[in-house]
């Protein structure tokens, strides 16, 4: 049978629709299947880059977090006498993060949490938010008090070079604290030591910290000029303003170690390098010949009490107190 209009056979014709049908049919079939393959190889593709983009960064960030840290540490160890990180948690984010870390220091041999701290890291630091908070009072004809977080005093020095119109001297207040707390205690003295001389002047003191003279003669103008010009309980040296070195043991061995040790922390922290360099400069790398310009000691009243009437000491400032047991 054939179409009159053309002379193909009808049977062929219809062959050919179908064919060009399942020919269609085909061809969406594999525009379907390379689609699917397409996002297929895609989404492996993403999976991938996103593994190996989470798996760069946390890499990146824990690196920062270490860094971070390393300097962290040598900067509580430099500002917080006695002090150091007792713990700490990192939050990470992209390419940086947040350190929430706690500052203690031992007294008596015990650990004593002082504050806790956050820090941002890394290439892009995540924001803080903070607020204030009362750290302090102050009374007319009274010495400024300063306090960490969880309320322990912070103590104040006096430099020997500089004539203050007033000195705190708080181990006249002994009398005033139980007989079952443990006490420290900063002196300043009345001129710069060297640890054998400070062993003779102190033979008894459980010292804890000793306050290293790391001040040019700018310094020490620009503090006696405060000590000239505000008023006579206004003038001193705040803790984190003054370096020292933290030891295990009161004696030169341990002092001598330690000595190594807080050189070593002023070259890692960049801030501090101009002191290091100061101190390199004068001959100071040898810890017998380094002056001395104050200790931290700690101990109870009955053994801080031998203390009282030292001539060696000009002025005494209460720091941590906790009890006994």
């Amino acid at each position: 049978m054939t179409d009159q209009k053309n002379d193909q056979p009808i049977d062929s014709r219809l062959d050919q629709i179908f064919d060009e049908d399942q020919l269609d049919k085909a061809i969406k079939k594999g525009k379907r299947k390379s689609t699917k393959k397409t996002v297929l190889i895609s989404v492996i593709v993403a999976v991938f880059v996103m593994i190996l983009f989470n798996a760069g960064n946390f890499l990146l960030t824990v690196h920062a977090s270490n860094n971070a840290f390393q300097r962290l540490e040598a900067f509580v160890r430099l500002t917080v006498p006695n002090g150091y990180i007792s713990s700490t948690v990192d939050d990470f984010g992209f390419l940086g993060g947040l350190s929430d870390y706690t500052i203690s220091r031992k007294v008596g041999g015990r650990p004593v949490v002082l504050e806790n701290r956050v820090q941002p890291f890394g290439i892009v630091p995540q924001l803080i938010m903070t607020r204030g908070r009362t750290v302090g009072g102050h009374s007319e004809g009274e010495w400024p008090t300063s306090y960490w977080e969880f309320g322990y005093y912070k103590m104040i020095f006096f430099h020997p070079e500089v004539s203050y119109k007033e000195y705190k001297n708080d181990l006249d207040h002994l009398g005033e604290l139980s007989g079952n707390k443990i006490i420290e205690v900063a002196l300043s003295f009345d001129q710069p030591y060297t640890i054998s001389e400070i062993s003779q002047i102190l033979p008894n003191a459980n010292a804890s910290w000793y306050w290293v003279d790391t001040y040019k003669s700018e310094d020490v103008q620009r503090y006696s000029t405060e000590a000239r010009e505000y008023d006579a309980k206004a003038a001193f040296i705040r803790e984190f303003e003054a370096l020292g070195v933290s030891v295990y043991r009161p004696d030169e061995g341990a002092f001598g170690f330690g000595y190594n040790n807080f050189l070593f922390d002023l070259k890692t922290y960049p801030q501090y390098q101009k002191i290091y360099d100061e101190l390199h400069s004068k001959g100071y790398t040898d810890p017998s010949k380094v002056p001395l310009l104050g200790v931290i000691v700690q101990g109870s009243k009955e053994e801080l009490n031998s203390l009282i009437g030292n001539p060696h000491i000009k002025a005494s400032s209460f720091g941590v107190i906790i009890d006994k047991y």
